[in-house]
């Protein structure tokens, strides 16, 4: 069908030709290919340029005019072995060539179609604006071009699908059986962004095992930067059916609890009134909401109290505790203030002689009847 139409628009340009070439087709033959040659080149120069000028565009208007240019000046190339075919009455013992070509221009289109989808997701990370939706666009977007284009060459080539629709339910239970993993990861992704568990650039925590910066959602799996700077990919199935702690939402700001003790006696107004000074000095500690020291309890050997401050990003925790412990310690170093450790009083017996602990040992044993003989 799609020769068809080719065919019909393609008679007009065709009569035209063989007018100019005097009744001799094979003549128009390479002014068809060098007017295509020519007039790629063109559009491929002027589609440069202009990207050049449209650089302030949208993102995805750039990711188009990066990845069109190449593919229009091969289509137009094509296009000319096409008419060229067309003019010397080919098309018909020329079936394969036609139907290559076609292929050709489908599977370039794609290709085209997937990095276009892949350079706009890449700009859309740079910008300032954010879309949570951008990496499932992606996955989506290859998929749905696949599919399509399957579809695509299976209507050129006129192949027969139904006796692959006839085994497909036997094809179907082994591939779900071989590929029952891969599927699972499928749908755990799409089940996780739907969710909206996380997406990129947040801070998660796996089972408390694992912890790291969000960096790709892909259909399989998900890609962890730890704090080791290590990637981590983990699979989307596995995300889905554990616990999976986001420390980056509702806030980027997380709130800490710090363990302070102080020894009995001491005034706890002036513990609460050193540790805020300390917090107040500390670059990582934010401002609001303030922080707070409460009164925990009566420990075994000391006051305990709670430090209740805020930070700016997850991946700042264990450098503020640090900084925040150690202006504790000089603080309360320079204030007199003790801070206790647990200690414990050992008291030990006299030794007891052999002689009186035999003499104890017999009075607790009970005493024991030997039987009854026989009168003897």
């Amino acid at each position: 069908m799609s020769l068809a139409v080719l065919s019909a628009l393609s008679v007009p340009g065709t009569t035209w030709l063989e007018s100019l070439a005097g009744g001799r087709t094979w003549l128009s033959v390479p002014v068809i290919l060098a007017a295509s040659y020519l007039l790629a080149r063109l559009v491929y120069t002027i589609s440069r340029r202009h990207l050049a000028r449209s650089s302030a565009g949208t993102s995805f208007g750039r990711a188009t005019f990066e990845e069109v240019h190449t593919p229009i000046a091969i289509t137009i190339g094509l296009l000319g072995v096409y008419l060229s075919l067309l003019v010397l009455d080919l098309l018909e013992s020329s079936y394969v060539v036609v139907g290559v070509v076609t292929t050709a221009l489908i599977v370039l289109w794609a290709r085209a179609s997937i990095r276009i989808g892949g350079r706009w997701l890449e700009y859309v990370r740079e910008g300032e604006t954010t879309y949570e939706f951008a990496p499932m666009f992606k996955n989506l977007w290859t998929v749905s071009v696949v599919l399509v284009t399957l579809l695509l060459l299976v209507s050129v080539w006129d192949l027969e699908v139904t006796p692959f629709l006839a085994s497909a339910g036997i094809l179907g239970i082994v591939i779900g059986f071989a590929a029952q993993d891969a599927i699972g990861n499928l749908i755990g992704g799409i089940a996780l962004y739907f969710d909206n568990t996380y997406k990129v650039g947040d801070v998660i925590r796996v089972d408390d095992d694992m912890r790291g910066t969000v960096t790709d959602v892909g259909i399989r799996s998900t890609t962890v930067l730890t704090e080791d700077n290590l990637l981590v990919t983990v699979p989307n199935a596995v995300l889905n059916s554990t616990q999976v702690v986001n420390e980056s939402a509702p806030q980027r700001h997380m709130r800490l609890r710090i363990p302070i003790t102080a020894a009995y006696g001491t005034d706890y107004e002036l513990v609460e009134e050193l540790v805020l000074e300390v917090c107040s000095e500390c670059p990582l500690v934010r401002e609001r909401p303030a922080p707070q020291v409460l009164f925990s309890e009566f420990g075994d050997s000391a006051l305990v109290f709670e430090l209740r401050a805020y930070i700016s990003h997850p991946l700042v925790e264990k450098r503020a505790i640090d900084r925040v412990n150690r202006g504790v310690y000089d603080a309360f170093e320079d204030a007199g203030i003790t801070i206790p450790f647990p200690q414990r009083e050992l008291s030990f017996l006299e030794e007891a002689t052999a002689h009186d602990f035999d003499e104890r040992l017999a009075a607790e044993e009970p005493a024991t009847e030997r039987p009854p003989t026989d009168g003897k």
